[in-house]
């Protein structure tokens, strides 16, 4: 466990759901963010509204970040399980901060500094209940670590506006108190605190939230959809600001209904979208099918969670890639894509509009839990230097001549809106000729299904996806990672620490997983000799498709344990790896072995 960095801050909070951990961590990011700090945030909390181990971290640094830390530097713990389950988190040097009620022996490490706060006496003292000893905690924290109270207060505010003018002072005498807590008793056990930067402030968000914004900034018309954790954060924010602009949004009785809202509304020429996580995707399959075989062009994110079935339903995972590439019957093209930051999440949506709309078929794209909850700080300009992509109709030669499904060099065929005088056509999800009629003739089958899938090979040579994937680490290195989705962040500083102690590696992350970016994969795989591919899944998804597209062996480092890998677990992968260099290449594992991490295949 390294020692605390300079100029960085990380935090854990932890307890029990339902105390306030959440507030406690996001009023803080918030502050941060305005004091001119990046920031990465994660959270882990149960499927149940109130009870069950709740944990929230948050990471501040004068330099982007995409990863909320392996270690805090300082644990507040509300309970015992807080400590017993979060204590192996804290850094050499790191601070422990839990409540002084707690009687049970607690675990001990030299070089910890552990101090008992009273939070449940100060609570009935200064507020007379027990829903205030958050705000006694955030009082404590912005005290010891220098964050400014005043925009504490507002946030504050702001966030229980709606509430009784008792439940803000309680929360005011709440904050009061710890602050003088702090003051009182542990005014000699830190060193510095955190001073504003220079600079503008920052916009904080979560991923879903800059999914959202995304949808509404690429021209989003009808949003249809069915609350389902991870994703329903972006609902709520499309339910709240997609009417604002002249949009229309509509919760449905199921995922089935809400992807057949989406079918309909692009058949009239509407840019159309929904949100869910895996079970819901599970669902849309067939609809997905009939999207892809009427060449409709739709956004579906897919925020994913642990499975199968109802699974973890607030844990993260990377479960969904295949079920995404290939999920419906018969062969059915679709595009999909993996943001790796919350800016991405914002970027990506707008690019999975433009190519569902170019291509004319369903884009899927796929975040996660860590990646949909998590607050990072993005730049105020956000959305002044994204591209606009102004919805397209190609009305073809003659109305008399028109041909909705008309074969072309690339797939793609002109289309044109239901109405349009002398542009009746068929949308059916038989099999049909180029006008749309049905037909089941052998070849026609045979033509239409290549027609379909060539628009991917067009798709895969389109500039809009040139230079996609982000390639970083020592330009010759035997040892390439290829990742995917919120992985990034930590494979980013697993590369820096394994060239740091004289490991040359490199890493490829691609953002457009269906078609895959041949051209960029295969100059990449062409430099390596050994190819670790880190991911969130029981069976290393990524690489099946990576071996069985280019015939490559691939060391698989696979993790399900519902929360996202920390740095070192991939710098360990990478520090064996370099050990093996040079011993003969083992045989291939079965699938059970290499779901259980560490297979070579």
């Amino acid at each position: 466990m390294s020692a605390q960095q300079p100029n960085e801050l990380t935090l854990r909070i932890a307890g029990e759901s339902g105390e306030g951990i959440i507030t406690v961590a996001e009023s803080l990011s918030r502050v941060a963010a305005r004091m001119g700090f990046h920031l990465s945030t994660f959270r882990t909390f149960p499927a149940e509204i109130k009870g069950g181990a709740c944990m929230m971290q948050l990471r501040l640094s004068e330099r982007p970040l995409f990863h909320p830390g392996d270690f805090a530097d300082a644990l507040l713990a509300f309970n015992e399980e807080a400590i017993r389950a979060n204590f192996d988190s804290l850094r050499d040097g790191g601070i422990l901060l839990y409540e002084a009620d707690i009687e049970a022996p607690l675990p001990r490490r030299e070089g910890i500094a552990s101090f008992p706060v009273p939070f449940h006496r100060i609570a009935l003292q200064e507020a007379g209940n027990l829903a205030s000893k958050n705000m006694i905690a955030l009082g404590v924290l912005a005290q010891l670590y220098g964050f400014p109270i005043e925009p504490i207060v507002h946030l504050l505010e702001e966030k229980f506006r709606r509430r009784s003018k008792a439940v803000m002072e309680n929360n005011r005498k709440g904050l009061d108190a710890g602050i003088h807590y702090a003051q009182q008793h542990l005014p000699d056990h830190f060193s510095g605190s955190l001073k504003m930067l220079p600079g503008p402030p920052k916009l904080v968000m979560t991923g879903n939230e800059a999914a959202a914004l995304g949808a509404l900034a690429a021209g989003l018309d009808c949003f249809f959809g069915y609350p389902i954790t991870p994703s329903s954060e972006i609902m709520e924010y499309l339910a709240k600001n997609l009417p604002r602009v002249g949009g229309k949004f509509l919760q449905t009785e199921d995922e089935i209904s809400a992807i057949a809202g989406v079918c309909g509304a692009a058949w009239a020429g509407r840019r159309a979208m929904s949100a869910t996580s895996g079970p819901g995707l599970s669902l849309m399959s067939e609809i997905l099918g009939l999207l892809s075989m009427t060449e409709l062009p739709a956004v579906i994110v897919d925020s994913q969670r642990g499975g199968p079935s109802t699974g973890l339903p607030t844990k993260t995972e990377q479960s969904d890639l295949l079920l995404a590439v290939y999920g419906s019957h018969g062969d059915a093209p679709r595009i999909v894509l993996a943001p790796t930051t919350v800016r991405e999440s914002l970027e990506v949506i707008v690019l999975a509009f433009a190519l569902a709309e170019k291509y004319q078929m369903p884009a899927i794209v796929l975040m996660d839990q860590a990646l949909s909850s998590r607050l990072e700080t993005v730049d105020a300009d956000i959305l002044s230097n994204l591209p606009k992509f102004p919805p397209t109709e190609e009305r073809g030669e003659t109305p008399s001549e028109y041909k909705r499904f008309q074969l072309t060099e690339t797939g793609v065929s002109p289309r044109v809106f239901p109405g349009t005088p002398g542009h009746e056509h068929i949308s059916t999800g038989l099999e049909h000729n180029e006008r749309g009629e049905p037909e089941y003739d052998e070849w026609v089958h045979t033509i239409m299904s290549a027609k379909r899938h060539k628009k991917l090979a067009a798709l895969a040579r389109d500039p809009l996806v040139s230079g996609l994937s982000s390639m970083f680490g020592a330009e010759e290195a035997e040892i390439g990672i290829v990742a995917w989705g919120s992985t990034y962040g930590p494979v980013t500083e697993a590369v820096e620490l394994a060239i740091a102690q004289g490991i040359p590696v490199k890493a490829l992350v691609p953002k457009l997983l269906h078609p895959l970016p041949h051209g960029e994969l295969k100059a990449f795989l062409a430099s390596t000799k050994k190819l670790i591919v880190p991911e969130m899944n029981f069976t290393g998804q990524l690489a099946t498709l990576l071996r069985s597209t280019y015939r490559i062996p691939t060391i698989r480092l696979n993790r399900v344990k519902g929360v996202p890998f920390r740095a070192v677990e991939i710098l360990e992968k990478i520090q064996e790896v370099a050990e093996s260099a040079g011993r003969s290449r083992p045989e291939p594992e079965l699938l059970e072995s290499v779901g259980a991490n560490r297979g070579e295949s």
